[in-house]
């Protein structure tokens, strides 16, 4: 069997920190991951950062086309070489965050990637520019970003980034991972999340005011909802009608909660 990651040693020998590069190793999780990604309709996955191909290899035995986006100009060099013969395979040079909609497969797709802990909320969120082509998303963040993307209600890590993610999307954990599992090791435990976009309450053109509301609802944690929406206009009388009480923090608050505040001030 095609062992990516040690061509890829005797290649090269190190990774590259600017990257963030970490490559999983674990060939039963690399396989988990794969199974989640090609068990879809549309069959077809972009990969973010695929590294030295391992999960993309996986992927394309299981019968997945994907279109890999790496940054690292080497690995985007590297790859072809070794998975020409597969004609699902295909690569694009470049920073994702760059990535415009015609780069894209056409019709339906997956998201999935190993992503650089750096900037692993900033993709996530760009990813939302295309959730009306998405069929699901298969992300490994590092642990601590993932329980605050995971959150619930009336937690330490219930954030703004919570509620921002539940509103786009239904997500589920699906495992864990230790640093153990990866080359070079890492210090941190990662986990693997799947995203599932959701039927959207609010209109595209409402989604960027609302997205405020909810960062400046939690720009000060300690302090009230109503202290972090002074700036806000009629926001006193907006509460009481959205059912919401004078005192509450916005670590208390549902996304449904936020939906109605946002109504009410727009009312």
């Amino acid at each position: 069997m095609l062992n990516l990651l040690e061509i890829y040693k005797n290649e090269f020998g190190y990774t590259k920190k600017k990257f963030g590069q970490h490559f999983l190793t674990s060939q039963q999780f690399i396989d988990m991951i794969a199974d989640s990604l090609v068990d879809t309709e549309c069959k077809q996955v972009v990969e973010i950062g695929p590294g030295c191909g391992v999960l993309t290899h996986a992927m394309l035995e299981k019968g997945a086309k994907v279109t890999a986006v790496e940054i690292d100009e080497d690995l985007a060099k590297f790859l072809p070489r070794y998975l020409f013969i597969y004609k699902g395979f295909n690569i694009i040079h470049s920073d994702f965050l760059k990535i415009t909609e015609d780069q894209l497969p056409e019709g339906k797709f997956a998201f999935a990637g190993n992503l650089p802990y750096n900037v692993s909320v900033d993709i996530l969120m760009y990813c939302v520019k295309f959730i009306d082509r998405i069929e699901k998303l298969t992300f490994m963040f590092q642990k601590e970003v993932a329980d605050r993307i995971n959150a619930s209600m009336n937690t330490k890590e219930y954030s703004s980034l919570s509620v921002t993610t539940a509103y786009f999307f239904d997500i589920k954990k699906l495992k864990d991972i230790s640093g153990g599992n990866f080359w070079p090791n890492t210090k941190v435990r990662s986990s693997v999340l799947e995203f599932y976009p959701k039927e959207r309450v609010l209109k595209p053109e409402e989604e960027k005011g609302f997205l405020d509301l909810v960062r400046k609802s939690f720009m000060l944690k300690r302090k009230t909802l109503h202290n972090n929406l002074k700036s806000y206009e009629g926001h006193e009388e907006a509460m009481e009608r959205a059912g919401l009480a004078p005192n509450i923090r916005g670590e208390q608050m549902s996304v449904d909660d936020f939906v109605r505040l946002y109504r009410e001030l727009n009312v």
